[in-house]
């Protein structure tokens, strides 16, 4: 026999219900309840650290205040992590299949479609953001309207993808409907044809990766004009004494000082875009073959029904996005013990 979490524990029941309360008086008293139990469970473990054996002392004391956060940790992300893996290992009626649902991820003509496209996005966005963004951050370095130059590009890092969806929408809106899409303007007016946005299969993925650029340019702009004010003025000083040219000092001084913090935005931005969701989903772009696997992965879990293959195979996408995301922790990883190695 079966047990649910609320008939082994009955309290678990009250608190449920307590905690679905809709009415303004149980919001704020479910809220008062749990900002007290945080306070209890904190003074709780300032007595158990008071009175923490003596040999080792602070480690106790370490581990018990480490003791909630492990546990919520094991619950948010270990419990979940171990989910998806065995709902990507599995199959309802047939139990564990090891890896069919990942040959179906690599066979299925939709699934390679948005794996390709999910490729291209990680490939071209990241880097071409980090560029524009260096090469922005180079050109103002030390003008006076630098803090205006550099609030007006960060200012479309501050839109929701949602928003910048509407905005590129309108400036890629086709001709025949009104307002008449800028792009498209300018297009009409060198007699080169319309974009055909987001109809085109050819061009969808491209023109959406230009509003992760158009996003994120700003973030790595502000990120790598702070590195490149922290670049020692003698060590510039130095290479211009040595006869080194603006092009010289820049390759050979500035861009390894910054390596670092190009790392950290590549990666940053990287990760950002190989869970990129709300700019496909607002242009409806997965319907003309600008699909990716987050969008995919989402698209099948919310059509499937509970306990059917699709939330197998939407699972077995979720693990091939986390599968992508690992060498680029583990060049974080990597950059951050080079930089301690350093110090």
């Amino acid at each position: 026999m079966k047990f649910t979490p609320l008939e082994v524990f009955p309290p678990m029941d009250l608190i449920s219900r307590w905690a679905q309360d809709t009415s303004v008086v149980g919001k704020v008293t479910f809220a008062l309840a749990v900002v007290v139990a945080l306070l209890l469970i904190f003074r709780l473990l300032l007595l158990l650290a008071d009175h923490a054996p003596r040999i080792g002392r602070k480690k106790w004391q370490a581990a018990l205040f480490l003791l909630p956060v492990t546990i919520l940790l094991l619950i948010g992300f270990l419990g979940p992590i171990v989910s998806t893996v065995t709902s990507s290992l599995t199959a309802p009626g047939e139990g564990f299949v090891f890896l069919d649902n990942f040959v179906w991820a690599f066979t299925n003509p939709d699934a390679q479609r948005a794996l390709g496209n999910t490729l291209l996005w990680v490939i071209i966005a990241p880097i071409t953001a980090t560029v524009v963004g260096l090469v922005y951050a180079m050109l103002i370095d030390g003008s006076r309207s630098e803090a205006v130059a550099k609030a007006l590009v960060f200012f479309p890092t501050a839109i929701s993808f949602v928003g910048a969806a509407v905005i590129w929408g309108l400036m890629y809106q086709q001709p025949g409907l009104e307002p008449a899409g800028l792009v498209n303007v300018i297009l009409g007016f060198f007699g080169l044809e319309p974009l055909g946005f987001p109809t085109n299969p050819l061009t969808v993925t491209p023109l959406m990766i230009v509003v992760m650029v158009w996003i994120q340019a700003g973030f790595a702009t502000v990120t790598l004009s702070a590195a490149i004010k922290a670049v020692p003025v003698e060590i510039l000083e130095a290479a211009r004494i040595d006869g080194a040219s603006s092009v010289q000092i820049f390759w050979r001084v500035i861009l390894p000082s910054i390596q670092a913090t190009l790392i950290i935005v590549l990666v940053t931005i990287s990760v950002l875009t190989l869970k990129v969701f709300d700019l496909i989903k607002a242009f409806g772009a997965d319907r003309f073959g600008g699909d990716t696997l987050a969008n995919m992965m989402y698209t099948i879990y919310s059509q499937s029904d509970v306990g059917s293959i699709g939330e197998h195979y939407s699972s077995t996408l979720a693990m091939i996005i986390f599968l992508l995301v690992i060498p680029f922790l583990i060049l974080q990883i990597r950059q951050m013990r080079k930089n301690r190695a350093i110090r």
